[in-house]
């Protein structure tokens, strides 16, 4: 229908993203790319899928009772690829879903799951935060993949709020909230961790991305971000776990938080630098030197669409996510109440 021919009573949406919001390298791959899946020992498992849709990482455990599974991934495909996953080792029903995070790469997969019976769970926060923005990054996001992301999003019904524990017979996951808004946050706003006891495995979200160049836009706040890693440290030496399952990135041990450490610390320096400490804004000549060389200081790191954005959003917006942290600066660490 044509503007001129709309009919009287009807509205049309225009996505201010629509078209191309950057431009597209061949480093970032292809939509035919393929995830691949790492066992972790104890039935757990983590899919990664690959860096076209961003590198996140689905955690699941398997149990005779049942599977859990900690996020749904960005693209429905590879949401239909983790199912598969699942199904190609186990017949038994997939019991939970656990979003730790709003970011849509972690939770626009939920309607495969919910389609396959799964109950879906969050914090209180969380499923407020995907509700209020889940649509706009629809929109913003049309502008990358497009037809490839899911038509709507869904909306987890099963919250709470500080922890709950998630029972498969004699086997428990137990969910925490490491970040909501009393607290520092870096990447994320909202951070839900999520312990499996008995294989120490801690998902600890978006806090750490090992290999991999993050976000730092959208809400990041870079000082508050150094803090929560402090805080995390906190916890796993609480927890004693053998393995640590980011977001994105290659799970790992606790050298992942120093290396994630470095990463901001080396990108802070080279943004202030260029920025003059926000007052100066970014042209096009320097922020294409700018990610010159942050890759040469990263020269291994994979997904480079997180960073392409976020010097999209700092040409925009100004260096905000390095300037702005918590008032107070201070924030005590957030351990689960099972401690």
């Amino acid at each position: 229908m044509a503007i001129t021919d709309r009919a009287a009573g009807q509205f049309f949406a225009a996505p201010p993203m629509a078209a191309p919001v950057m431009p597209w390298r061949s480093e970032y791959g292809c939509i035919e790319d393929e995830g691949t899946t790492t066992e972790l020992g104890g039935d757990v498992y983590v899919y990664s899928s690959p860096d076209y849709a961003l590198d996140v990482n689905t955690l699941y455990a398997i149990t005779p009772e049942g599977v859990v599974v900690v996020d749904t991934q960005l693209l429905p495909r590879h949401a239909e690829a983790v199912l598969a996953d699942i199904r190609a080792r186990t017949d038994a029903p997939i019991r939970y879903v656990s979003n730790s995070h709003h970011h849509p790469d972690h939770i626009y997969g939920n309607s495969v799951f919910l389609e396959a019976g799964t109950e879906l769970t969050s914090s209180y926060f969380t499923a407020r935060m995907i509700d209020g923005s889940a649509f706009w990054y629809l929109m913003f996001l049309s502008g990358l993949w497009g037809g490839h992301l899911p038509q709507a999003y869904v909306v987890p019904t099963s919250t709470f709020v500080r922890s709950r524990e998630l029972w498969l017979g004699k086997t428990v996951v137990q969910l925490f909230e490491f970040t909501d808004s009393t607290s520092v946050a870096g990447e994320s706003v909202d951070v839900t961790m999520a312990w499996f006891p008995h294989a120490r495995v801690l998902h600890v979200a978006d806090v750490v991305w090992p290999g991999s160049h993050t976000f730092f836009a959208d809400g990041t706040s870079v000082p508050d971000w150094h803090i929560q890693l402090s805080h995390l440290r906190e916890l796993a030496s609480e927890l004693k776990p053998k393995v640590l399952v980011p977001g994105h990135g290659a799970p790992g041990d606790l050298g992942i938080i120093d290396a994630q450490e470095r990463y901001l610390q080396a990108v802070t320096a080279m943004v202030q630098e260029y920025c003059r400490g926000g007052e100066q804004p970014l042209s096009d000549e320097a922020k294409g030197k700018l990610r010159r060389d942050i890759v040469a200081e990263f020269p291994e790191h994979r997904n480079q669409i997180p960073l392409d954005i976020s010097l999209q959003m700092l040409q925009m917006l100004g260096p905000v996510a390095f300037l702005t942290g918590r008032p107070d600066a201070v924030s005590a660490t957030r351990l689960p109440s099972f401690l």
